[in-house]
């Protein structure tokens, strides 16, 4: 695995400019996007927290770091002046996996047998 992306919400609404200048690691430029961008190093994530409350958890390498990683966003979001922060609705999202073939994929082949599936 690669990559993990979850989403988990606050259930409260965040300040993000108060966010940014409580926490050393986040940004927020809202002409550029929407959401602070905030960095912790183990497990190694980066997250984007919207002021709706709701957050996106991103590069993780498992389920359960993923799991860590929203835990202690939502832990630090706390300590800077959001008291209300619950932890609620933690979701994968998605995964990337890479795996080595030592035979060739006809792409054309598997989206015909399922349809059902995006490529």
């Amino acid at each position: 695995v690669q990559n993990v992306v979850a989403t988990v919400n606050l259930n409260c609404k965040i300040d993000q400019r108060l966010l940014t200048q409580k926490a050393r690691n986040a940004e927020y430029n809202p002409k550029r996007f929407a959401a602070v961008i905030m960095r912790i190093r183990e497990p190694k994530s980066t997250a984007l927290i919207f002021s709706s409350g709701k957050i996106v958890v991103l590069g993780t390498k498992s389920e359960d770091d993923s799991r860590i990683a929203a835990r202690k966003y939502s832990k630090i979001i706390k300590m800077c002046e959001h008291p209300n922060v619950k932890f609620k609705d933690f979701k994968i999202n998605n995964m990337v996996g890479v795996a080595k073939c030592d035979f060739p994929i006809r792409l054309e082949g598997l989206v015909l047998s399922h349809a059902k599936c995006d490529f």
